[in-house]
């Protein structure tokens, strides 16, 4: 594993992770018929790039698709030699011959059905655990399991899915009586975040300032997350009371508001923002996907700094914010 561990504060989404381990033990115990054991969790905010060290390492690799209301791919990682060990227990050989097989770290077409039987029952463990500890619904089905290194990794997987920030959850993995491996949860941060609606930070990390982006489409709000999440703290809210009790809670140093929301629109929200003498100084930038004249001059009136069409690119959003941030030497201070 090429990158150190870095410590970054407990979120909802690592302890409810971690809370699904018991389940996996006990499962998998049955499972192999040996007793497994998932120990010592270490969180960590990386890319799936950055943590494999596909020149010295092979990866036994399962790709969870997750459906329902959220969208995205979960990962399960095994070195090589781990996941060889797992498919030998399940193919029922002796200790010696696992210990062999592990060793040589080459699943053939036999153990990639016993590893791909082994994921598709944590898959299932996961789901269960999940869906009853999620605020929204939520399916995870195993599509696919490769042996992956330097030479098909990029074929695996996409350039996003490589170099996209990552939730990456890792234990000591100990099955009695052989020696002790890793079970690696790599997650989207964009997914993670949207599991509780929380910001999970790298604590470490240098950010220009935090930004509040407000839309009833999650869609939208993904794509600014993904967009912004590199330079700043973005938090996001789907509707007027929760973008107000946001702009109490935390120090906003830029808007993001979509015009047409449910209830309380953007323009009205705006207004509302303006009139809070503890939060009239911060910069709003109103959005639409079918802007009209009227809208822009209702938009400025309303005490918005300026308007932005959609689709929403990172190069129209960074020009914005860079017109309207605040030209001190703290450059949207964090709280």
């Amino acid at each position: 594993m090429a990158e150190p561990a870095k410590k970054t504060a407990t979120s909802k989404y690592e302890e409810t992770m971690v809370s699904t381990f018991p389940r996996i033990c006990t499962d998998s115990s049955k499972l192999t018929n040996k007793q497994f054991f998932l120990t010592d969790p270490v969180f960590r905010i990386s890319t799936i790039k950055g943590f494999l060290d596909v020149e010295k390492e092979r990866y036994g690799l399962a790709k969870l698709v997750i459906e329902e209301y959220y969208d995205g791919e979960m990962y399960l990682i095994f070195t090589a030699t781990d996941a060889a060990m797992i498919a030998g227990i399940l193919l029922a050989f002796d200790d010696a011959a696992i210990r062999e097989y592990a060793q040589k770290g080459v699943l053939d077409s036999d153990g990639m059905d016993a590893f791909k039987e082994f994921t598709n029952q944590v898959c299932g463990m996961l789901d269960n655990e999940l869906r009853s500890k999620l605020p929204k619904p939520v399916h995870l089905k195993l599509t696919t399991t490769h042996v992956i290194d330097q030479a098909n990794l990029n074929t695996v997987l996409s350039e996003e899915s490589l170099n996209e920030e990552a939730l990456i959850l890792t234990a000591k993995m100990r099955v009695l009586g052989f020696d002790d491996g890793q079970f690696t949860i790599s997650l989207s941060k964009l997914v993670g975040e949207e599991f509780f609606k929380e910001v999970i930070e790298d604590p470490n990390k240098k950010l220009k300032g935090t930004i509040l982006a407000v839309d009833d489409s999650n869609t939208d709000l993904r794509m600014v997350k993904k967009f912004l999440s590199n330079d700043f703290k973005v938090i996001v809210a789907d509707g007027a009371n929760s973008a107000l009790s946001l702009l109490q809670k935390f120090r906003i140093d830029l808007v993001l508001m979509d015009i047409f929301m449910p209830g309380v629109d953007g323009i009205t929200l705006c207004e509302r923002i303006k009139r809070n003498s503890l939060c009239d100084d911060i910069p709003i930038i109103i959005c639409s996907a079918a802007p009209t004249h009227d809208h822009v001059v209702k938009a400025v009136r309303a005490g918005a700094a300026d308007f932005l069409v959609k689709p929403l690119t990172r190069q129209k959003l960074l020009e914005k914010i860079n017109k309207h941030k605040k030209e001190d030497a703290s450059l949207f201070p964090i709280k």
